[in-house]
């Protein structure tokens, strides 16, 4: 050869070195402040401007071979204890061995992972470096001995697997390009350490960014694939509708034999309830089978806390990922929510839960509530907004009874007295036709056809004719029980007004019911009716007129108000109609502790 050709030779080789260390540079860089050491290293420096870049090497996704699917069935049959899935990244080495533990759920552990530097020292100590030499890279290094690095991965490797005959080994193969990545896989594979090979994914760039997939996830992607031995099972309570006794329920989200392909998952979806207390948390225990009587039997396989109100539903939504993985995606309730999120099922105490179960849940007596409602009004608005509440009332109370068995509502609603100033006038209408008692859900609709009048005074109203008429209806057991004296039925009489009655005399300038109709001698008729009589009223408020007049009937008004809410009281703008209804409806009972898990049927 001449000098020219040597010279033409030595630029040919310079180039082809440059170009084979730009593409590992290119290849193994993953963040800007490495690349300077890199450029350091790299034969002919960091490429210019005019320099094309290398092309990008596409990562092969996971593959599933009919020989991966054979290891993994035959490690969950039992056929062997545990399998060895190996794989070489540019983070280290790594080893995952993967056993099959209680109701058939897949285990992972790290058999010794370990870095580049600790297997084979001559890699360089910076870390972006070491890459590069991974991805094939020479520079002005010492190189790495290709030699002496096949056999010092062997040694790693066998160092680690179980020491059987041909212990069963799956090597994830690494992503093209890798050089020293892929020649440590094929040293495995030809030395016959691995009785299989399969694509797991890249764990460096897909689509331009970091993949951050781990040998840990691809195994935990592979393992996925197993069918489930056992039912995923929710666990909850069930109260028994006769006796109230409270036990534990399994309900199956998943059932065993369920397989899901590669990257599948399957949701399942579930409404539970909450108790009677409303408890800030209540646990959502997902097991792996059927617990026995004494909590133990089943795994736990995840452990989720949900926020849900007194008696109201939630409906949740898990989804399965594989054996031994179910998250809880979706609560959707009114005012239902994840506190906690998912927690770790080690720590999820079955046996404990089981104990804590209340011995019964003792369901309240019957109501019968009726609602005498004031319809005259300075104007509209003040009559709707006493007809919003009683529909919320009634709205409230049908969420606790959604049967429509255990409540019955009724209504009386009342205007102003007409005074007559000649026997030729015309009669007004004194009140609407009493709404018999009903369930609560209905109870609405039956009130659509009330309207408002205009209130013609400010110191009485007709309430001790609707009070009245409330009598009547106790004492005919038209909406009311049968036997008003008997036990298990709660009866109330709600008054939503803002006037008080009229008394049976005139008082002053507060004038007497027309119709003579005493309030006191109603209200005494209720209670021996066992009736509760409640008032939700604004009466006036503020300084007491100036005038003695004036004053009594403040007075009085004080009075009447004072002796129909001795057994309650309420005021618009303080108390809301939950506020009202928690004191109205009959109080649930339980004997033991709070349930700590929610029930599986709705307790009304």
């Amino acid at each position: 050869m001449t000098a020219r050709d040597l010279e033409i030779a030595g630029a040919e080789l310079r180039a082809a070195e440059h170009a084979w260390d730009i593409r590992a540079a290119a290849l193994s860089a993953r963040r800007p402040e490495g690349a300077g050491r890199v450029a350091e290293v790299t034969r002919g420096g960091p490429p210019g401007r005019d320099e094309k870049k290398p092309p990008e090497v596409a990562a092969a996704d996971l593959g599933i071979p009919s020989g991966r699917g054979d290891l993994l069935d035959e490690l969950h049959h039992g056929h062997f204890q545990e399998l060895s899935f190996v794989e070489f990244t540019a983070d280290g080495l790594h080893v995952i061995r993967v056993t099959i533990g209680e109701a058939g759920i897949p285990l992972q552990n790290d058999a010794g992972s370990t870095t580049w530097r600790l297997v084979v020292p001559e890699f360089d100590s910076d870390e972006d470096v070491c890459r590069f030499q991974l991805a094939g890279g020479i520079g002005t290094l010492p190189s790495v001995d290709r030699m002496e690095f096949d056999a010092a991965v062997l040694g790693w490797l066998k160092a680690r697997l179980p020491a059987i005959p041909d212990p069963p080994v799956v090597l994830l193969r690494p992503p093209p390009g890798w050089e020293l990545l892929e020649r440590a896989a094929a040293a495995v594979w030809e030395a016959r350490v691995s009785r299989v090979e399969l694509h797991a994914g890249s764990a460096e760039l897909r689509e331009g960014i970091p993949d951050r997939r781990t040998t840990v996830d691809a195994v935990r992607r592979l393992v996925r694939t197993l069918p489930l031995l056992a039912d995923h099972t929710l666990l909850l309570a069930r109260a028994d509708r006769h006796t109230g006794a409270v036990h534990p329920h399994s309900h199956v989200l998943f059932p065993a034999g369920s397989r899901l392909a590669p990257g599948e998952t399957e949701t399942a979806e579930v409404t539970v309830h909450g108790g009677v207390t409303g408890r800030d948390a209540l646990y959502l225990p997902v097991l792996a089978g059927v617990p026995a009587a004494d909590g133990t039997g089943a795994p736990p396989v995840s452990m989720h806390q949900i926020e849900v109100a007194a008696l109201e539903p939630a409906r949740l939504t898990f989804v399965l990922r594989g054996p031994g993985e179910v998250d809880l995606v979706a609560p959707v309730a009114s005012g239902a929510r994840t506190p906690g999120g998912r927690r770790n099922p080690a720590a999820v105490d079955v046996p404990g839960l089981l104990a804590s179960l209340p011995r019964r849940i003792v369901r309240p007596p019957r109501l019968e509530l009726f609602l005498t409602v004031e319809l005259s009004g300075a104007d509209q608005a003040e009559t709707e907004e006493r007809l919003t509440f009683v529909r919320d009332v009634a709205a409230l109370l049908a969420r606790r009874d959604r049967a429509g068995t255990a409540i019955r509502v009724g209504a009386v609603g009342y205007y102003d007295h007409t005074v007559y100033e000649s026997t030729l006038a015309k009669e007004g209408i004194l009140m609407q036709a009493p709404v018999s008692a009903r369930p609560p859900a209905a109870l609405p609709a039956a009130l659509d056809g009330w309207s408002h009048a205009r209130r013609r005074q400010d110191a009485v109203s007709s309430l001790e004719d609707a009070l009245w008429k409330v009598a009547g209806l106790a004492a005919e057991g038209l909406g009311v029980a049968e036997n008003p004296g008997a036990a298990g039925v709660r009866r109330v009489v709600l008054i939503v007004a803002r006037r008080p009655p009229a008394p049976a005399r005139q008082q002053g300038l507060v004038p007497a019911c027309p119709h003579g109709a005493n309030w006191r001698t109603a209200l005494d008729l209720l209670h021996f009716h066992t009736f509760q009589v409640m008032t939700r009223a604004d009466p006036a408020a503020g300084p007491p007129p100036p005038d003695l007049p004036g004053r009594k009937a403040r007075e009085y008004a004080d009075e009447a108000w004072s002796t129909l809410g001795a057994d309650g009281f309420f005021r618009p703008g303080t108390d809301p109609a939950a506020a009202v209804v928690q004191s109205l409806a009959p109080p649930w009972g339980v004997e033991g502790p709070d349930c700590p898990l929610a029930f599986a049927d709705p307790l009304v």
